[in-house]
């Protein structure tokens, strides 16, 4: 990634619809085998540039991820972090820093991968982007806002396009749609929620400047056709419930239907959904099912694209075959700690 200025960092942070996290990465470091690594981690948080950034009345805190085999745990790695950022604090600025691991103004990062160490200053905080601030109604298999947009750029998804998402569950999926039509930034609703405000690290001035020349640019009056639907009337209730909140309930249709019974799908250009896996709710039979007539619709109506995400690809794509319809796309990702794909359809033929 090619440098940047503050500015373009930070109207990147506010609008972009598909990260999860941000950090401001500090230190990458090769760190030895062994339990001689928490002493390398230790010396390289002692002398770096994160001692700088810590304040001086305020609390700073470690929190630390490792992924592969060490013989050592992710709290020993915190705890020898936490160490070399007090002792850094007392012998190069003079002062011992204050420890708040719940709610600290400065959360450090500090990861273990493999046989590389990161040091970084966390950007966003405990409540990762995918957490708009506009949800008020939780579905309990519910996507994640980050996710739901991954798959509308799957999909090729424009403002002059129709959409529908014929399980909605919350809404996730059609209302993000609605914000990316209208250019409505998904940090909107959560602007002052963010840790580097609370760290210090930009210019709280240069932030309002950006967040308000972005959401000068809000198309509220913008036309787009999104239609959502699902077979429950409280899920449908709750998604009523999240639009209002997320200010666009007048923008989207809605309807209580089945999704061979759903009255606009010969108006539709475009499908994105995530149907049912049959782990939290259901079972694989109802899943399966549900698939089925997923695609069946999706061949009798108008739309041009289908897009799912599901844990479990090659049911899906089983299921597609038989019918005729091609695979165009399949990528792969996390929702959660569930690995699951993303996969495209079109109409064979």
């Amino acid at each position: 990634m090619e440098d940047v200025s503050e500015r373009e960092f930070l109207k990147i942070l506010y609008a972009n619809p598909v990260y999860h996290r941000c950090l401001l990465l500090l230190e990458l470091s090769r760190i030895p085998k062994g339990r001689e690594a928490l002493d390398a981690i230790y010396y390289v948080v002692r002398d770096s540039c994160v001692i700088d950034v810590i304040l001086r009345k305020g609390t700073f805190g470690v929190k630390s991820t490792r992924r592969g085999n060490h013989p050592f745990t992710s709290q020993e790695v915190a705890s020898y972090a936490g160490a070399a950022v007090i002792d850094g604090c007392r012998l190069r600025r003079g002062f011992r820093p204050l420890v708040d691991l719940d709610d600290p103004q400065v959360q450090v990062v500090a990861d273990v991968c493999g046989q590389f160490f990161f040091l970084g200053i966390e950007l966003v905080g405990e409540r990762c982007m995918h957490r708009r601030g506009w949800r008020v109604y939780e579905h309990p298999a519910s996507l994640k806002s980050t996710i739901a947009n991954a798959l509308l750029m799957l999909a090729g998804f424009g403002s002059g396009e129709s959409l529908w998402d014929p399980m909605c569950g919350g809404g996730t999926i059609p209302i993000e749609a609605a914000h990316r039509c209208m250019g409505l930034p998904p940090a909107y609703f959560r602007k002052r929620d963010f840790a580097f405000l609370r760290a210090g690290l930009f210019s709280e001035r240069l932030w309002e400047e950006v967040t308000c020349g972005v959401d000068a640019e809000i198309r509220w009056d913008a036309n787009f056709r999104i239609f959502a639907s699902d077979a429950s009337f409280r899920h449908l209730e709750g998604a009523l419930r999240n639009a209002e909140n997320a200010l666009i309930k007048d923008k989207i249709l809605f309807e209580v239907a089945t999704v061979s019974c759903f009255s606009k799908k010969d108006e539709v250009d475009v499908v994105v959904t995530n149907p049912p896996y049959g782990i939290r709710m259901g079972g694989p039979k109802k899943a399966r099912k549900a698939l089925e007539e997923l695609m069946q619709t999706f061949l009798v109506s108008s739309a041009r694209v289908l897009v799912v995400i599901h844990p479990f690809p090659d049911m899906v794509k089983e299921i597609a075959q038989k019918l005729g319809i091609k695979l165009d796309k399949e990528v792969r990702s996390y929702n959660g700690n569930l690995e699951v794909s993303l996969l495209r359809f079109g109409k064979g033929g």
